[in-house]
């Protein structure tokens, strides 16, 4: 049942990642085409959302991780 529990938790990693990765492509395309400063917002707030999602999840993992996030 642990190694079920760190299973999933290794999983929602990987998804939180392809979801900061996906946001990062969306800030860049928005910033290019001079697209609406509340949409870039938007996606800059819900990738810190993720952020803060994995450095609790690998705390579980008796892992501190110092996650800054950057300019997409």
């Amino acid at each position: 049942m642990i190694a079920e529990s760190f299973d999933e938790k290794i999983i929602r990693i990987g998804d939180i990642l392809e979801q900061i990765a996906s946001l990062n492509r969306r800030i860049a395309f928005h910033r290019e085409h001079n697209g609406n400063a509340s949409t870039i917002n938007q996606y800059a707030e819900m990738r810190e959302e993720f952020a803060n999602e994995l450095r609790d999840l690998l705390r579980e993992f008796k892992l501190e991780a110092n996650i800054s996030i950057k300019s997409a």
